[in-house]
């Protein structure tokens, strides 16, 4: 839990420092691609009602949006967590990628752009099973995301963002759900 104040200390910072180091802009919320990745620490919400506990993680993310109008975005994203370790249970780990299409709605319109996120997508999972020997087991399934962050700009194409957020799958990955606290960089084309 540590790394996750640690990670959330730095984001927040930057997300604070940045308006210090902005220059002024024309505009932070014109209509264009924007293209970022980042970190984030996955909390599990695992459903296995047997007992058996699971980790939580760090993961990574990669985006790739577009800005349609000031308060309003889409963007394809995509999440890798690797390893949320199973305890109390014949499996050891399990390992999801989720791509998600997302829509955005952003309040303000400035150097602070707080946003609400909701986004359509897949869930693939991996899971190592030992019951003597080695297993590997992959499903897929349906994954809705929702969230919210905030964007905050440093210089009229570079912005930090922090983002809380929700995985919750179905179908055959339906007990995979965990929540994500995160942040990262993006370049405004």
């Amino acid at each position: 839990m540590r790394y996750c104040q640690f990670l959330l200390t730095i984001i927040v910072g930057l997300a604070m420092a940045s308006p210090a180091l902005a220059q002024e802009s024309t505009n932070y919320s014109r209509p264009g691609f924007y293209l970022g990745g980042g970190g984030i620490y996955a909390i599990e919400d695992f459903d296995t009602g047997t007992g058996v506990e699971a980790d939580d993680e760090f993961g990574f993310n990669f985006r790739l949006g577009y800005r349609m109008t000031p308060n309003i975005a889409i963007e394809l994203m995509g999440e890798r967590v690797d390893g949320f370790d199973l305890t109390n249970a014949v499996g050891r780990s399990v390992d999801t990628w989720v791509g998600t299409a997302n829509g955005k709605f952003f309040f303000l319109t400035d150097r602070f752009q707080p946003y609400l996120l909701a986004g359509l997508g897949a869930m693939h999972a991996h899971a190592e099973i030992r019951q003597g020997f080695k297993v590997d087991s992959d499903v897929t399934g349906f994954t809705f995301r929702y969230g919210g962050g905030l964007d905050s700009y440093i210089t009229e194409h570079w912005l930090v963002n922090v983002e809380i957020g929700g995985v919750h799958p179905t179908g055959d990955t339906k007990d995979i759900d965990y929540f994500s606290l995160g942040g990262g960089i993006q370049y405004r084309f």
